[in-house]
């Protein structure tokens, strides 16, 4: 009777951590499986030799800061999401941006209508610029009324260098969480 006990308290207690385990709502955020679910792919490569975790990262390499280049990728706000944790990890090496302050190594969010339109003005969560070793850039946020899907941009925004990017995630809070915004 003991065993059956300590069994059904397992198999309880992996159901409730599994209810509780927040979503990771980005496809491939580690970049496991090549560019795959990323837009602007040619923009990037994957690297096996500066990684945070797992078997490779993004790398967004530029020699001239004349462009925009980077990549993007969009996911669906879940039903009732009243806010949403992004995070990544990000390493620079040797960028130099353009003129303007708003230029460098950029880590970015925007929420979208049902019409693809952008809401609100976006929510930046790093610019980087010169040499910076991994650090996590995480950032918790409200999901604006109207918003139905979000887009994840990585950029080397009218800069040159290289940034590399792993272990990108969005997840949704929980109630107590969004109160604490």
């Amino acid at each position: 009777m003991k065993i059956y006990k300590l069994i059904c308290c397992g198999w309880l207690l992996l159901l409730c951590q599994s209810v509780w385990a927040q979503k990771n709502l980005v496809s491939n955020g580690g970049f496991e499986d090549d560019l795959n679910d990323w837009n602007g792919s040619e923009n990037a490569k994957i690297t096996p030799w500066d990684l945070k975790a797992g078997k490779g990262s993004c790398a967004i390499i530029v020699s001239t800061n004349a462009n925009w280049v980077g990549i993007n990728q969009a996911g669906r706000v879940p039903k009732n999401a009243l806010g949403m944790e992004f995070s990544a990890w990000i390493k620079t090496n040797n960028v130099v941006k353009g003129q303007n302050e708003w230029m460098g190594a950029i880590y970015s969010i925007e929420f979208l209508d049902r019409y693809d339109k952008k809401i609100g003005d976006g929510e930046n969560l790093a610019r980087l610029t010169g040499d910076n070793e991994w650090a996590q850039f995480k950032k918790a946020v409200k999901v604006p009324a109207g918003a139905v899907s979000f887009k994840i941009l990585l950029a080397m925004g009218y800069a040159s260098g290289t940034m590399l990017v792993d272990e990108v995630s969005a997840k949704v809070l929980n109630t107590e969480e969004v109160t604490k915004l």
